[in-house]
């Protein structure tokens, strides 16, 4: 070669560079290698006898576990309760209305005569006819008009000026009035609460009395019923006047039958 100078063909200066590469790697993994301690077997001590691991190192992993599962039931109980305290006027609403249900269920057929099919029954309709739209009886030897019941929740407005409110019908088969018996047992009758109450719950459920008179359902009406300027009730005596009649309507539903006899035509 002319001057000596030796020249290096691209194949060989690319070869030359990866072996100074290659040499590089080695020596630097040879130095690190080096500066790490070797590793000397632990002693040989007995497992009764070796250290047992720190509090830390036996506490942290159960307390981690169980602040994981408190987290867990925080965001389950954040979740559960609005959910269902949201759900609970809807099921409260719908647990009403099924027992409404079968309440007046129970007081249609109270009202009916007692037979085999209908052990439940009362006799109502015995005094107030087959349909509670009303009827005659015999009272202290008088024929008296038996009011209907139908429309014992209009108060004065359809003949029943003693019935003020829905409460007034509740006193009067519980208490009895003219020709009709008591039919609760705390007045010597023979119904408890939830009989009388399933046979109000009916009658209020086959009223033919316009809502704005309705003294059972209407707060208004009722309102105004009870005012004093309201109509002072008929002085009339006998199941036949509306009023004791009216109120002793819904009783005397329950109460046709009485086991005294009273109630009867």
């Amino acid at each position: 070669m002319p001057g000596g100078i030796l020249a290096l063909s691209s194949d060989a200066g690319v070869l030359i560079a990866v072996a100074g590469l290659v040499v590089l790697v080695v020596a630097a993994a040879a130095i690190l290698l080096r500066g790490r301690p070797k590793r000397t077997a632990p002693p040989d001590i007995p497992a009764a006898m070796r250290p047992a691991p720190s509090d830390t190192d036996l506490e942290t992993p159960l307390f981690q576990k169980l602040q994981g599962w408190g987290l867990l039931l925080i965001v389950f109980f954040v979740i559960w309760v609005p959910v269902m305290w949201l759900r609970e006027p809807s099921t409260n609403l719908s647990q009403e209305r099924a027992l409404k249900t079968d309440a007046i269920e129970r007081g249609s057929k109270a009202v009916q005569l007692f037979s085999e099919e209908n052990s439940g029954g009362i006799g109502c309709v015995r005094c107030h006819g087959v349909t509670l739209t009303g009827g005659q009886n015999l009272y202290n030897g008088s024929v008296v008009q038996v009011p209907n019941l139908t429309t014992v929740c209009g108060g004065a407005s359809t003949g029943h000026p003693l019935i003020k409110s829905v409460d007034d019908i509740y006193t009067t088969i519980e208490e009895g009035r003219n020709d009709m018996p008591s039919w609760s047992i705390r007045f010597a009758g023979a119904l408890d609460d939830q009989q009388i109450q399933d046979i109000v719950l009916y009658l209020i459920s086959i009223q033919k009395v316009p809502f704005k008179d309705n003294v059972c359902i209407n707060p208004a009406a009722a309102a105004a019923a009870a005012s004093p300027s309201a109509a002072a009730p008929s002085p009339s005596g006998g199941s036949g006047g509306g009023s004791g009649s009216g109120s002793g309507s819904s009783s005397s539903g329950s109460a046709s039958p009485s086991p005294s006899g009273s109630a009867s035509p």
